[in-house]
């Protein structure tokens, strides 16, 4: 990825997120060294050719690599040449005095003033609402300069419930129409965007009351932290965003989009902030992100029923890699917003560390029958202190879903209402001090799952693990030590799973048809 003033880089090997220690060096110039498979070089100059060379200073991590070079020789080179675009700076400085100052008209006034042929930087700290973005737009936050969020709900713009821009409803809220305000950064539409910077935007949501009693809905619903309605080619690189009402990021029926090498941090006590929750989107790649966020670090969603009826828009070709989850329930999540189906998702090459679960998949009756969820792999994944690393749960319950027929544990008649569950692999994932059980594998009796295939899997247990729920059922049963637990599922295939200690139990099972090791 190229910007005026700067440039993204992904390394390419078969490591998760980190590789062996290496030097990097512009024009031959050392510049400073480095372990992740993404980083960014800030500070270039437009219209200006680089050549930039990575210097391996240690073996990757993979097996099979070169020993470890003679010292002051690297183990391997890379390099790549690369020009910079020709496009003219704008500065952007504080237009008043002290933090609370609104720099929100000033700013957007800059923004839609700004030519296709300059790019804005942003200088300073800057206090606003919500910002509407541009079509062509470069936006720069460098090192040093931040955007920083109003806390007074009564001051954001509202998207409307009953409004729409380019057939799609404008108000979202958790995969149904609502009145929301606006985000901080609020793209409708807008084509071939990229904001990038090594600065930091900060919605303050902790010096508010968006986290106090947040299921009530108080004028309208929670912020985003960014959100995109059905914009295209829109880059986010490099910027840190924290403390969002809710969501972090929330591109909704958008295409061609890539976050890269972003740092986006909530609290872990903050409620229902997910970090990057793409709905009913198109070729959307994650890459060499760092999330820490209070609930899914990742969900991949397409909305509840009316939607999925009304748009018939499922979510698919979803890349993720080389990125670091950490503390949020899980690492990547699909659902349970799932009624307009998801197919085509590959994760690969991450770190998922201290969530409480890997790789989970989330629905339950009501979604409908266009929620497919199918084509979903993962692989090449390590999970370090993941209390359940793998989930799919056909009977989620949320904390605020009454009881009902939903979450019936008995055999339901089959209508256009039945999610439908197919095929899905994990391999080549490292599973270490598991807490409550390795896999929790739960289909409807009615709609069954297909297949769940693990291979190449490696599951060491946490001593002295309490125990806890692998999955949010109704039913709330707590487990440790657990290997497999299994209910309404057609083929379990394991392939080469090793326990480095011994499960409590191997399998708790209950209406699974065939159970085949290799």
């Amino acid at each position: 990825m190229l910007t005026p003033t700067a440039v993204c880089v992904e390394l390419q090997n078969e490591d998760a997120y980190e590789t062996g220690e290496y030097r990097i060096y512009r024009n031959d110039e050392p510049i400073g060294s480095g372990n992740k498979n993404v980083f960014s070089l800030h500070d270039l100059k437009p219209g200006t050719e680089y050549t930039l060379r990575v210097e391996y200073t240690t073996p990757r991590n993979a097996p099979g690599t070169t020993p470890s070079a003679p010292e002051g020789k690297p183990c391997r080179t890379e390099q790549v040449t690369f020009s910079t675009p020709q496009l003219r700076e704008v500065i952007y400085t504080p237009a008043g005095f002290g933090e609370e100052w609104d720099d929100t008209a000033g700013l957007q006034r800059a923004i839609d003033s700004l030519r296709e042929d300059e790019f804005l930087t942003l200088r300073g700290t800057f206090h606003v609402t919500a910002l509407f973005l541009r079509d062509n737009l470069f936006l720069h936050i460098p090192k040093g300069s931040s955007l920083l969020g109003e806390t007074d709900r009564t001051k954001f713009p509202i998207l409307r419930a009953d409004e729409e821009h380019n057939g799609i409803v404008l108000g979202t809220w958790e995969g149904r129409a609502d009145d929301s305000f606006a985000s901080i950064l609020t793209g409708i539409g807008v084509r071939n965007v990229c904001i990038y910077g090594d600065g930091v935007i900060d919605c303050r949501a902790g010096q508010s009351d968006w986290w106090v009693d947040h299921r009530t809905k108080r004028i309208a619903r929670r912020p985003k932290g960014i959100f995109l309605h059905t914009c295209q080619n829109v880059t986010l690189e490099g910027v840190t965003v924290c403390n969002t009402p809710s969501w972090n990021q929330h591109p909704f029926y958008s295409q061609n989009l890539k976050y890269l090498n972003l740092t986006l941090l909530n609290p872990p006590d903050s409620p229902t902030t997910d970090g990057l929750d793409p709905e009913s989107c198109d070729n959307v790649l994650i890459a060499g992100c760092r999330i820490s966020v209070g609930d899914d670090c990742i969900a991949i969603k397409s909305g509840k029923i009316e939607f999925a009826r009304k748009y018939q828009t499922p979510l698919s070709n979803i890349t993720i890699r080389n990125c670091l989850c950490e503390r949020g329930h899980a690492g990547v999540t699909i659902g349970s917003e799932n009624s307009g189906g998801v197919n085509r998702v590959c994760v690969t090459q991450c770190i998922f560390r201290g969530t409480d679960r890997g790789l989970r998949i989330k629905s339950q009756r009501g979604r409908g029958n266009l929620a497919v969820i199918d084509a979903i792999t993962f692989r090449k994944i390590r999970m370090e202190d993941v209390k359940s690393p793998f989930v799919i749960n056909a009977f989620y319950k949320a904390g605020n879903d009454e009881d009902d027929w939903r979450f019936e544990r008995s055999k339901q008649p089959v209508t256009e209402l039945t999610p439908r569950f197919l095929d899905f692999t994990f391999a080549d994932v490292v599973c270490e001090n598991v807490s409550f059980g390795v896999g929790f594998f739960l289909g409807l009796p009615e709609s069954v799952l297909r297949k769940v295939h693990l291979k190449n899997i490696v599951i060491s247990y946490k001593p002295g693990a309490e125990p806890g729920q692998m999955a949010m059922t109704a039913w709330k049963e707590t487990f440790c030590h657990e290997g497999f637990v299994c209910e309404n599922l057609e083929e379990l295939l394991l392939e080469n799973v090793i326990f480095r200690n011994p499960p409590a139990e191997k399998y708790l099972l209950r209406n699974v048809h065939k159970i085949t090791e290799e």
